[in-house]
């Protein structure tokens, strides 16, 4: 079972959980308050700033005085002022438990002594019973108008609080016990409640056999004396406090240790040597800087606990922890550059001039905290080496895509959503399919699923699934080529959608081209030219129809390149061998020979392309390509095919056009080499008008012979 994990900051209550060295010190002040001699309102104060671990402290003090309070030589009395809100309820509640705490020790009388000085300490206001339950929220006023009632029987009207402080000392120093008094979080109070508790701890508080611990920040106690009293300032205090020590600064090494221990307790370790070389250096230029006090660690630790499950091991850990710490402690920043994906992700030659990255950089800086400045410049260009002086080429992005850094376009979103990004894939998946890469069945699964796995863009996980496996593809193992491609070359063409390919003017990804990208990535650095070879021509021998031609036209052009000037590709870098590529190229022509012949060409989403390499391969001085094509055209279903196939369709905006113009296009360059022009053109003709045929196929014959006329008129 899972341990729980409690978010409320608790303060640690036994020495076994001491992380930060702070037991000694209160095994010290745990000893001075049990070997001080004749106490009179001995005041001890510990000091300490927010988060520092005063509570700590005190629980641990409170441990080490228990064998006393076993022994009943000695009793604690918290008094939780924070609880109290008023200077009448503070006085009221402080007198109570002050009451509870004696009364079983100094009998009816003290008691009632305790009730006589609680009613001249206030009777400078009308304080009743119910005013004072409505001040508290508690039942002290009966209490105490009870109290008052009773003490009437014993003592005049007129008898001073010297007097009655005089007897309660009395009742008080015969006693053999001690009681210690705790008051922490009185910097949780108001400016003049605080005062007023050092106030009762200097005039009532002084009594025989008590003493305080009095627990707060002395730079916001000092604050408040001197709003209240200028001329006193620390003074003040002086004169109420007889010793103050501060809580012991937690050594940098605990600090260190302790978040670590929570970063693996809730995350794991690194991976790898690198990764913790890379962990180690993040901490210090990112992490560390920030955390100086046990509350520290605590609220990096809560809020690990909490974003780290949705996004367990598909973030880099060094970049995660490092941009939560940014996250709570310089939430500016942070938010900046949760806004500045286009700007810190990539590699710095996408920046295209020094000034402007140092800009960038700086504008970053000026959003931390002054004091943490000089630390974030180095920080972020850790995090991000895009603002690095240092120039990175785009070789590195797939290396900081395999690590899932934060600086990489495909992760970034994951480190801000708390959820996978748009543009990756998990790691599960990607495991998934590396260990089960010897099964072309689950392989063909996990591609179809992909295809029909549309996001919000109108993409499929094709892109995504393929650009992760050119990553992690050095994973795969060599034995498992042959079924990985296998399985891929067979379905190609059935994942190869139009909405995935990359779209923009520099653009130029499809799912082919990543078939490629993967082809290479896989075999080229890992199997010699006679292993890919015959890896790819068993792959091939049940190959998809378009990608089979697509395969082939590269594997010619290493041997045969196309064009004019360029050498042929040296055998470490072609595809097949030499010999193997006439058998390639012959399973090509089968394949297509065998589509022409069941239908299977014509409805082909890649028709044009498929029809100029038939004539490319079959070197029959066209005759091949041009008997099926001239037959086909007869078919009126297959014109409208022919016209789909050579309409081109590109969209353009230009000047101060707030939107695209799509432009149609009549492809019919290099046509008559693979059909007769003017047979189509007159098939076109007779076509376009015809009701009985296709509305969709009716409207394609339009507008592409409407736009095979503009090219005409414009070559006129």
């Amino acid at each position: 079972m899972t341990e729980p994990h409690h978010f409320n900051d608790a303060p640690i209550i036994s020495p076994d959980d001491d992380q930060f060295g702070i037991d000694p010190f209160a095994q010290a002040i745990a000893k001075s308050f049990t070997d001080i001699r004749s106490p009179v309102g001995a005041t001890i104060a510990l000091n300490g700033a927010w988060g520092s671990g005063k509570s700590s402290a005190v629980n641990l003090i409170r441990y080490h005085l228990a064998p006393a309070e076993k022994c009943n030589k000695l009793t604690v009395i918290d008094f939780k002022c924070w609880w109290f809100r008023g200077e009448e309820a503070l006085t009221l509640a402080f007198l109570q438990e002050l009451n509870g705490a004696l009364e079983n020790n100094i009998g009816k009388k003290g008691k009632d002594l305790i009730a006589k000085l609680g009613r001249k300490l206030l009777q400078t206001g009308p304080v009743i019973g119910p005013a004072i339950n409505a001040a508290t929220g508690s039942p002290l006023g009966s209490i105490f108008s009870g109290a008052l009632k009773a003490s009437k029987d014993i003592f005049s009207e007129d008898e001073s609080i010297e007097k009655i402080f005089n007897d309660l000392s009395i009742q008080l120093a015969n006693q053999t016990k001690r009681f210690l008094v705790i008051i922490d979080d009185i910097d949780r109070l108001t400016s003049d409640e605080a005062l007023l508790v050092f106030r009762l701890a200097k005039s009532v508080g002084r009594l025989p056999n008590v003493m305080y611990l009095l627990v707060f920040d002395r730079d916001l106690a000092e604050q408040a004396v001197q709003e209240k009293y200028p001329s006193e300032g620390p003074h003040c205090l002086e004169k109420i406090i007889q010793a103050s020590f501060e809580v012991p600064l937690p050594a940098r090494d605990d600090l260190n240790n302790a978040i670590f221990a929570e970063v693996e307790k809730y995350c794991g370790s690194p991976t790898d040597d690198d990764q913790m070389k890379y962990f180690m250096n993040v901490f210090y230029d990112v992490i560390a800087p920030y955390i100086n006090s046990p509350r520290d660690v605590r609220r990096l630790s809560n809020a690990i606990s909490v974003s780290w499950p949705p996004i367990a091991g598909e973030v880099n850990l060094a970049d995660y922890v490092a941009l939560e710490t940014m996250r709570l402690f310089e939430p500016k920043l942070y938010n900046s550059i949760r806004m500045s994906k286009d700007q810190v992700t990539g590699h710095h030659q996408d920046y295209g001039g020094k000034d402007n990255r140092e800009q960038i950089l700086q504008s970053f800086v000026d959003l931390a905290s002054e004091k943490h400045r000089d630390q974030v410049k180095p920080g972020l260009e850790r995090l991000f080496p895009r603002l690095e002086q240092m120039g990175y080429g785009p070789e590195f992005l797939n290396l900081w895509a395999a690590d899932r850094r934060a600086c990489s376009e495909r992760h970034f979103d994951t480190y801000f959503r708390m959820s996978l990004g748009n543009e990756t894939l998990s790691i599960k998946e990607i495991d998934d399919f590396i260990e089960n890469s010897g099964d072309q069945e689950f392989i063909r699964r996990t591609l179809r699923n992909a295809v029909t796995t549309v996001r919000r863009n109108r993409r499929s996980n094709i892109p995504l699934l393929f650009d992760e496996l050119i990553i992690y593809g050095a994973r795969i193992p060599k034995e498992n080529f042959k079924p990985v491609l296998s399985s891929i070359f067979e379905i190609a063409d059935e994942i190869n959608r139009e909405e995935d390919n990359d779209k923009g003017m520099f653009s130029f990804g499809s799912t082919y081209l990543r078939i490629h990208w993967l082809v290479r990535k896989l075999t080229f650095n890992r199997c010699d030219l006679e292993e890919r070879s015959e890896i790819f021509l068993a792959a091939c021998k049940k190959s998809a129809l378009g990608w089979l031609i697509d395969f082939t036209s590269s594997a010619m052009d290493d041997h045969e390149p196309k064009e004019e000037g360029k050498r042929p590709e040296p055998p470490e870098k072609c595809l097949v061998s030499k010999d193997d590529l006439g058998t390639l190229k012959r399973f090509a022509i089968e394949k297509i020979e065998t589509a022409a012949a069941n239908g299977e060409l014509i409805a082909h989403s890649r028709l044009a392309y498929i029809l100029f390499r038939w004539r490319d391969f079959r070197n029959d001085k066209n005759a091949s390509v041009k008997a099926w094509t001239n037959e086909t055209l007869l078919d009126n279903a297959s014109v409208a095919s022919f016209a789909r196939a050579f309409t081109s369709e590109s969209w353009s905006q230009s000047g101060n056009d707030l939107i695209a113009t799509r432009q149609v296009t009549a492809v019919v360059e290099s046509l008559d080499s693979i059909m007769d022009v003017e047979l189509f053109k007159k098939q076109l003709e007779k076509l376009k008008d015809v009701a009985s045929i296709d509305s969709a196929d009716r409207e394609i014959i339009n507008t592409f012979l409407e736009a095979w006329t503009e090219k005409e008129k414009g070559k006129e």
